[in-house]
């Protein structure tokens, strides 16, 4: 070992034999042997009862007295001298036996905080050693544990300390995602190996460096079991990384923050073997996230009811005075007078048309939500049951063409993003037009919501794989059919010939409308129609005649045909009403 220190008395015996194990008996451990002796040689002979990590500064509150502590000064990273020091005096009055230390340069007065610990030992003796950055503390902390307690014990006691770091960075002061990569940091220091965190939609949240960006269970993905009872689920599956294909084993802890939340803690054993010990890391670190992130929910479930409690009274034009709409836009953060549109977001099943279960649902939404908000900047987002619904103020200057060209790339990577989960989803976009202040939203917001609606009335038209996108702006005279909220009115615009197609009684109506429908669409190409309805020409051919001899249309008459188009399209209008 570098440095020298005095030997000292032997310290307290028992019937000749000395029993404690001391500072000077820690230093002829095998893992000290390339260790700088800094300095407190007057505690040498300072009796070790326990070995903790400092991870966070609160831990002096759970140190009991006679702890060596292993630190790399990452909880004291930001703090100032003064907040050091006492830290420190915290630490003399519970007596700890020694210090090992490690210098991360990415501390604030690193060079400092090391001298002041110097005079720190000499003070209070308490020895002073500096290891290698590289040395991982689990490493020193195992053989301590060994030398002090049985197996069982040992884990208990590393469980503790690993615990009640844990605990005190879930609770320290600071933002929820410092909190989350610090629990992440620490996790990766004790573990030895990357650490990232995903969402339920194993998204990408947090990770430490080295760490996989992208998260996919496999379907060899086991599951495994640590040396104790945990309420988690822990998984075990082979990982490639991104370092030239090399495969390692992967562990993954799954658990609960909310109803509908779940979260992935995923640790790639790329660097070192992962052993009981890390288990013990990992289930405290789980711990702390799962807290973490239960209030950090909390605080964004509060904020987002707040902002969406404002953001329906405006959208439905509930703000009664100018003085009560510019305190309210003040919470959005958003210009008051910049110039905005709405634009709706929902998911339709291309298989079913619908959910087929509740939880599928808010799954599904969930995944539509956070890829909306990925994709979009600088937008405000609310829920509503199925469908997103998203401010977006205008960027000075810029041409609809420009802006729809965007729009659609936006809405192409959200609809790549629900095809990873599920390619039988189709992203629907109606899109309200450009209003001047935030007093005017209700007017885009309906008219994003009618935008919305067309597209499933014209249902089929567009069959390329991506998104469905409907600008109000281009529904020419549908614009004054959506003003039309009474379903006999609009009734009034379905031509009479039409109208005794949908009074006919027989069975083969439903067929015949399908087959009316896909004939006008296809621009009255017989050989079209059979192929898209799948039948032969001949049956394409007699239910058209069957449809004339009924109705009375005059196929050759462009203003009928325009006529039972728009027809079809109110009767659709006339369905989702009385839905």
């Amino acid at each position: 070992m570098d440095g020298v220190y005095p030997q000292g008395s032997a310290g307290r015996k028992k019937e000749g034999i000395d029993m404690s194990f001391r500072v000077r008996d820690m230093l002829k451990m095998d893992i000290f042997s390339g260790a700088k002796f800094l300095g407190g040689d007057a505690g040498l002979d300072n009796e070790i009862q326990g070995a903790t990590i400092i991870e966070a500064p609160d831990i002096v509150k759970f140190i009991n007295g006679g702890e060596v502590l292993l630190t790399r000064f990452y909880a004291f990273q930001a703090c100032t001298m003064e907040e050091f020091d006492g830290y420190f005096r915290e630490l003399a009055v519970k007596k700890v036996s020694a210090i090992v230390i490690k210098r991360d340069r990415g501390v604030e007065d690193i060079d400092e905080k090391v001298r002041y610990i110097l005079e720190f030992a000499e003070e209070f003796a308490v020895p002073i050693l500096e290891v290698v950055f590289e040395l991982s503390f689990r490493e020193i902390l195992k053989p301590i544990l060994e030398q002090l307690f049985s197996e069982e014990v040992k884990q208990l006691k590393y469980f503790k300390t690993t615990h009640d770091n844990f605990t005190a960075l879930s609770f320290a002061y600071g933002s929820a995602e410092d909190n989350i990569q610090k629990i992440l940091d620490a996790l990766e220091k004790l573990v030895g190996n990357p650490a990232a965190l995903f969402n339920q939609n194993m998204e990408y949240l947090a990770g430490t460096q080295g760490s996989m960006p992208g998260l996919v269970l496999s379907d060899q993905a086991r599951e495994y079991h640590p040396q104790f009872y945990s309420n988690y689920t822990y998984l075990r599956q082979r990982a490639v990384l991104a370092d030239g294909g090399r495969a390692h084993d992967q562990y993954i802890v799954k658990w609960r923050v909310m109803y509908n939340r779940s979260a992935y803690l995923a640790i790639t054993e790329s660097n070192r073997p992962f052993g009981d010990m890390d288990d013990i890391a990992v289930e405290n670190a789980v711990t702390a996230l799962k807290q973490e992130m239960f209030r950090q929910h909390l605080v964004e479930e509060l904020e987002e009811k707040f902002q969406n409690d404002i953001i329906t009274q405006i959208l439905n034009g509930k703000v009664f005075s100018g003085q009560e709409l510019e305190r309210e836009v003040k919470h959005l953060g958003i210009p008051l007078n910049a110039d905005y549109r709405v634009l709706i977001f929902k998911l339709w099943n291309e298989s079913t048309g619908e959910y087929e279960k509740l939880n599928e649902q808010f799954h599904y939404d969930s995944i539509l939500r956070d890829a909306v908000i990925n994709e979009f900047e600088d937008v405000r987002v609310r829920n509503d049951l199925d469908q997103v619904i998203v401010i977006q103020q205008i960027i000075e200057g810029q041409k609809q063409e420009d802006y729809r060209k965007e729009l659609k790339a936006t809405a192409l990577q959200i609809q790549k993003r629900i095809a990873q989960k599920n390619r039988n989803f189709k992203v629907h976009a109606g899109v309200g037009k450009e209003v001047e202040g935030v007093v005017r939203l209700s007017d885009s917001f309906k008219e994003a919501r009618d935008s919305l609606e067309f597209i499933g009335i014209f249902k089929g038209q567009n069959e390329n794989q991506g998104p469905d996108i409907a600008f109000f702006s281009d529904m020419g005279i549908f614009k004054l059919l959506c003003k039309v909220d009474d379903p006999k009115e609009l009734g009034e615009y379905i031509p009479e010939s039409l109208q005794k197609l949908l009074c006919y009684k027989k069975q083969q109506r439903q067929e015949l409308l399908l087959t009316l429908r896909t004939y006008l669409d296809r621009n009255q190409n017989l050989t079209k129609t059979a192929q898209e309805l799948f039948v032969h020409y001949k049956t394409a051919a007699y239910r058209i005649d069957r449809i004339a001899a009924i109705t009375g249309i005059d196929f050759d008459n462009p203003s009928e045909v325009l006529a039972v188009k728009i027809g079809l399209i109110v009767h659709k209008m006339i369905e989702n009403m009385t839905k």
